[in-house]
């Protein structure tokens, strides 16, 4: 038996000790997930706690078939969407282009990126895009979600999958670039 699966057993026991750990290990993520759904901290903070009971509630359905923190931020995922809907809550993102840039300019960003903290700039570059593409990028290359796990949390079919994690991450390099653009015209 894994460790998870061990303190699995003990919230089933009614440890809540280890309920603690569960909620402490993944909530970050699922925080962060949430915010790239819902788009505001208040929201995201709601959506998780509600993930957390639902969680809960749902932990003696689990059978281990996949992995449980794919389980887990399919809860979320979906309650996220589910809170969006209820608000009608739906924000028209434009999608930016970013003009021809030079190669100075180019090599400008490009120091200011290894100047500048990397995570601030990501965190803003995901900010700017749609919030489902932001949620397919986190899930992959944050969290290291395999497509099939993306898939198994956001009901999305394999090849929808990859197709909207290609334009996901065209759109974040074209933001990033406009981004860099602009930090190195601010900074002339």
């Amino acid at each position: 038996m894994t460790d998870e699966a061990q303190w699995i057993a003990n919230v089933l026991a009614g440890d809540r000790q280890s309920f603690a750990f569960l909620v402490s290990k993944y909530e970050r993520m699922a925080f962060t997930l949430a915010v790239r759904i819902v788009g505001n901290r208040e929201e995201a903070e709601e959506v998780v706690q509600d993930a957390f009971v639902k969680m809960y509630r749902s932990l003696p359905d689990f059978k281990g078939t996949c992995k449980f923190s794919s389980w887990f931020y399919q809860i979320v995922y979906h309650t996220a969407i589910s809170s969006l809907r209820s608000q009608h809550f739906f924000v028209d993102i434009e999608e930016a282009e970013a003009a021809d840039v030079t190669f100075a300019e180019q090599e400008s960003a490009s120091s200011l990126l290894e100047a500048k903290d990397r995570k601030e700039i990501i965190s803003q570059t995901l900010k700017a895009l749609p919030s489902d593409e932001a949620l397919l990028l986190t899930l992959f290359y944050l969290e290291e979600c395999t497509i099939e796990e993306i898939c198994q949390i956001t009901g999305l079919s394999t090849s929808n999958a990859k197709t909207k994690l290609f334009r996901a991450r065209k759109h974040f390099y074209t933001a990033l670039e406009k981004k860099m653009k602009q930090e190195t015209v601010n900074l002339l």
